[in-house]
């Protein structure tokens, strides 16, 4: 038998990913091209407010990303 998640699981999901997407879009509208590390810090920080788990790999990812200039 094929297990389907519940509600309350989907619904956890769809928090999160709301999470990480404000966590992006704060530290892109503030931080946009600036130096790398002050992104990455930003990036956590924020992270670290809005309950969001990062790890290393992703951090680095997001932060180039947003130190580059690229919105999406």
């Amino acid at each position: 038998m094929e297990h389907r998640p519940s509600k309350m699981d989907v619904l956890h999901v769809v928090e999160q990913a709301m999470r990480i997407r404000m966590v992006w879009e704060e530290v892109s509208s503030t931080h946009w091209a600036r130096p790398l590390e002050e992104v990455e810090e930003a990036l956590r920080q924020a992270a670290a407010r809005w309950g969001v788990p990062i790890d290393d790999a992703f951090a680095a990812k997001a932060a180039f990303e947003i130190h580059a200039g690229s919105w999406e």
